[in-house]
């Protein structure tokens, strides 16, 4: 299947056509863990367009191999009903393994890929990013998600944790679509307005965490999002960004208000895993399947899931008032198909 795109169609493309969240779905796989469950995986991708999401991030660092990650972006752009968007990611370890990823996800026509650089790539300049950048951006004709983030080891660089003359100079490839910017620690806000400012020329700029969706509608004109594990909160996050769209702030703050203590949960659960520089993606999965998602356990190494985590992240989504059926966590183990 071809790109729905060329490549010199890709910057406009963003700005008129991405409206929207796009949050993340991880592999699911059989009991014994020796291949991928692809019924569930459908499930979990045809669940997040039933919620109103615009697409979804097909996940990798979840415990599948290359040639696995590949049979999950088929699995998961075959199950993709309408115009519902499929986004590669591009985390492996090495570039070569991101651009066999990319290939297979140009072959189903995939909308874009979330960028990520290997364990490896350690630059001593900002310009060294931009090329590295550039590298892969001349090798994949998909729509790129740039990820300025801390993550990556290059606050050495730059005290925001990504250096902003190399943001200023990935967003000015041809290819680069948005800008995934997670930089500045406490000063996260001054540092989005700088990266704002600098860079929403070329690509479209915003921080993917739902909590500050209706911040920046208001003060940034966001209409785009991703990606992020915004399935925690089942479809609310999708109806904040719809009523603060049409201008309805009162609206959209009062269903953000209805997640706060679901949010306050998932940030305290957060909060007990500082310095992993990994994301708890089985509390990721745990928090998806409590509104109906497979749920089901990650190939080790992955951090462990605990009871009394279930418990307070459980807790919390109940007094959101979400409805959940399953009363006990015994079938999160195995998942729902």
């Amino acid at each position: 299947m071809a790109l729905p795109y060329k490549r010199s169609e890709i910057k406009e493309r963003a700005r008129s056509e991405w409206r929207g969240l796009t949050n993340v779905t991880m592999p699911s796989f059989s009991e014994d863990f020796s291949r991928l469950n692809e019924a569930a995986i459908a499930h979990d991708v045809r669940l997040a367009a039933e919620h109103g999401y615009w697409g979804t991030l097909v996940a990798s660092e979840s415990g599948t191999t290359l040639e696995e990650y590949k049979r999950f972006l088929e699995v998961a752009a075959d199950a993709a009903p309408g115009d519902f968007k499929i986004v590669a990611h591009l985390s492996f370890s090495t570039v070569e393994e991101e651009l066999e990823a990319a290939a297979a996800a140009e072959g189903v026509g995939a909308e874009a890929a979330l960028l990520s650089y290997p364990p490896s790539f350690r630059p001593r300049t900002a310009d060294d990013i931009v090329e590295h950048t550039r590298y892969v951006a001349d090798r994949t004709d998909l729509a790129l998600i740039l990820f300025g983030v801390p993550t990556w080891g290059f606050k050495p660089l730059h005290p925001a944790g990504f250096p902003m003359d190399a943001l200023e100079g990935m967003a000015r490839l041809e290819t680069a679509a948005a800008l995934k910017y997670e930089g500045g620690g406490g000063a996260v806000f001054s540092a989005l307005d700088e990266v704002f400012h600098r860079c929403s020329d070329d690509v479209l700029v915003y921080h993917p965490y739902e909590l500050h969706i209706p911040a920046l509608v208001r003060n940034y004109g966001t209409q785009w999002l991703g990606t992020s594990g915004y399935e925690a909160l089942r479809d609310r996050p999708v109806k904040v960004l719809e009523a603060a769209g049409a201008g309805d702030f009162e609206g959209a703050m009062e269903i953000f208000w209805s997640c706060q203590p679901a949010r306050e949960a998932k940030g305290a659960f957060h909060a007990t895993f500082p310095g992993a520089n990994l994301i708890h993606r089985v509390g990721w999965k745990y928090l998806a399947w409590l509104h109906g998602y497979n749920g089901g356990l990650l190939r080790m190494p992955q951090m462990r899931l605990n009871p009394g985590q279930m418990k307070g992240l459980r807790a919390g989504i109940e007094a959101s008032g979400f409805a959940v059926a399953d009363k006990d966590d015994s079938g999160f183990y195995t998942g729902r198909n």
